[in-house]
């Protein structure tokens, strides 16, 4: 091999290895975004600067790394044409370069490099960080008049290009979440509760409420001695107080205020002198709305009013919380489960419990639009209020009323029918 000959294949590995340099970065420096570089930059304190300098000039370097690949990839395969037409003569050299450089760029200097950096991106922006910079001074004239060209050409369509945000969206992470959760990086609880938070803003007072038909609430007459006695069986804190119907609330009367009273031996005054005055919130507000008005007014309880200014059930800072941390037990709570598992494919479900709750923990789509809970989904499929024992059909599932009580249907048994058993989707 005379010199010529090996200076050229010396070169055309040289601009190989740049070619292989080129996409991996620019493949690692995508894969990461903006959140991973402001992670890695306080994770590494000696490269702070250069980290910075990266989140802050994403779209230049990502510049910088195609236009580098492409000058150095052309700039090969010119090496590698003269190379073969030396070897193989006028005729056959461009051919054999074109079907070599082909391959060699496609496997070694975009498929293998780009894989490499998505596996090992943290590792490659790095080490890469330092010879970025100064093909970036290097390059900065050609990458100004790039970007200036690739900007003009995108008024010309109207196309905004000269931004670059690769921060997640709200939905890219809820599936991170949901990932991290399958496949273990985060414990089930921890996935759970990140998806509460997600999810808080999403949701309406009216899907988390106590109904009113649930509600326990005083009459404004009450003496001080009978409230005392419901307080100590419900095991509430605070119990709305109405006069003459539930859809006058005037106050919240609280367990330590009837203190006074009962060691003072005055047993029949009425509670509506020491009730405290009660926070209104209507019930298509969103959760996360009525958690600040709650903590702005100072209170733990607040009175969910309807469209018509009726009482549609209350709320308490406590439910707003299991939104995120799930069910909160004490001493006093009913510790039957909402759903509870009574043999594979059998569920005894409370007729409160959410339908995304339930899609949720079945992997099923119970979806309804003018219905939130199981109860109302059972209702909706039926046409009319359903006796104890009768059952409908969604989809793969058989949906049974087992507690009716004052038209009301407590409890419901979701179980799987049998092929044979399903018609269609929602029939009776």
């Amino acid at each position: 091999m005379d010199s010529e000959l090996a200076g050229s294949l010396g070169l055309l590995l040289l601009f190989l290895i740049f070619s292989f340099f080129f996409s991996a970065t620019e493949t690692a420096i995508t894969a990461a975004g903006k959140v991973k570089l402001k992670v890695m930059e306080n994770a590494h304190p000696e490269r702070k600067k250069g980290f910075s300098w990266l989140a802050s000039n994403v779209q230049r370097a990502l510049s910088m790394t195609l236009v580098g690949n492409n000058v150095v990839n052309i700039a090969a395969s010119s090496v590698a044409t003269v190379m073969f037409t030396k070897i193989s003569g006028s005729q056959k050299g461009p051919l054999i370069a074109i079907v070599v450089m082909a391959t060699v760029v496609v496997i070694f200097c975009e498929i293998l490099p780009k894989n490499i950096a998505i596996a090992h991106r943290e590792f490659i922006v790095y080490h890469s960080l330092p010879p970025l910079r100064f093909f970036s001074v290097i390059l900065s004239p050609v990458i100004f008049v790039v970007q200036h060209c690739v900007r003009f050409i995108g008024r010309m369509f109207g196309l905004k290009l000269d931004t670059y945000n690769s921060f997640v969206t709200r939905e890219d992470f809820e599936v991170i979440v949901n990932e991290s959760g399958e496949s273990g990086a985060i414990e089930e609880d921890e996935r759970k509760m990140i998806s509460g938070v997600i999810a808080f803003e999403e949701t309406r007072v009216s899907e988390i409420m106590v109904p009113r038909t649930d509600m326990t609430a005083f009459s404004s007459d009450t003496a001080v001695e009978k409230a005392s006695g419901v307080f100590v069986e419900s095991g509430h804190s605070r119990v709305p107080v109405y006069e003459k119907e539930l859809d006058k609330i005037i106050g919240v009367l609280y367990a330590k205020d009837l203190l006074d009273p009962l060691s003072k031996g005055d047993l029949t005054v009425d509670i509506s002198t020491v009730t405290r005055k009660p926070l209104f919130i209507p019930e298509t507000i969103k959760t996360d709305e009525a958690f600040e008005l709650m903590k702005k007014s100072k209170t733990h309880i607040a009175i969910v009013v309807d469209e018509y200014g009726g009482t549609a059930g209350l709320i308490t800072l406590e439910d707003l919380l299991e939104e995120i941390v799930g069910d909160i037990q004490d001493e006093y709570d009913d510790e039957t489960p909402d759903v509870l598992e009574e043999r594979e494919g059998v569920y005894l479900v409370q007729g409160y419990v959410n339908l995304d709750e339930l899609s949720e923990l079945l992997g099923y789509p119970f979806e309804f639009e003018d219905v939130d809970t199981v109860a109302g989904m059972l209702l909706s499929i039926k046409g009319n209020f359903p006796e104890q024992g009768e059952s409908v059909r969604y989809g793969p599932w058989k949906i049974t009323a087992v507690e009716v009580a004052e038209h009301r249907i407590l409890q419901a048994r979701v179980e799987r029918a049998a092929n044979e058993e399903i018609s269609g989707e929602h029939d009776a």
